[in-house]
């Protein structure tokens, strides 16, 4: 997983970026880093997020899974802020996807694993992993403050636990080393 210096360095990038008259991408990055360690969704289903999918309000958005399952997802208050200053700053146009490029077109997969990838070096982040290692990030966020592995199952879209466990024992062995 991505440590709390890490993700605040990235953080801290995407900050400047909007600070630095960047504010489309600043706030986009943002908030699609803050979606990923907020909800732990996958990649494929950040790309498949529209806008008209979230309830700003309640910040809840439904996102189509492995195998065509659809579940429920919940930003807090903090994603939700980021998300609201980046479509502040998107392009008004007939594209339905949340995510979009400068140009305003709808962000793909390679798309946000470059943008990750860059953001990583820029920040000073090192080691393997990319979008993916935000989902391990959010898992054992999760297990350290609500341990209930059914919940997290639930919140992952895995059909059964076998994920799960390599999660919880991943956390015992962090937890064991520390």
């Amino acid at each position: 997983p991505y440590t709390r210096e890490e993700i605040g360095r990235m953080l801290a990038i995407c900050d400047f970026d909007y600070a630095h008259n960047a504010r489309f991408l600043g706030s986009r990055n943002r908030a699609m880093v803050l979606t990923l360690l907020d909800t732990g969704i996958r990649l494929s289903e950040l790309v498949g997020i529209h806008a008209a999918d979230i309830n700003a309000e309640s910040g809840k958005f439904k996102v189509l899974g492995k195998g065509h399952k659809e579940r429920t997802v919940r930003l807090g208050k903090t994603a939700r802020k980021a998300l609201w200053r980046y479509l502040m700053h998107r392009p008004q146009n007939k594209s339905s996807e949340l995510w979009l490029t400068e140009e305003g077109k709808p962000l793909n997969l390679s798309g946000v694993q470059s943008m990750v990838k860059r953001l990583k070096k820029r920040a000073g982040v090192n080691g393997g992993g990319s979008v993916h290692r935000f989902r391990h990030t959010f898992a054992l966020d999760f297990l350290r403050a609500d341990k209930n592995v059914f919940n997290l199952q639930y919140l992952l879209g895995h059909s059964d636990l076998d994920m799960v466990r390599r999660y919880t024992a991943a956390l015992g062995m962090e937890d064991a080393l520390k």
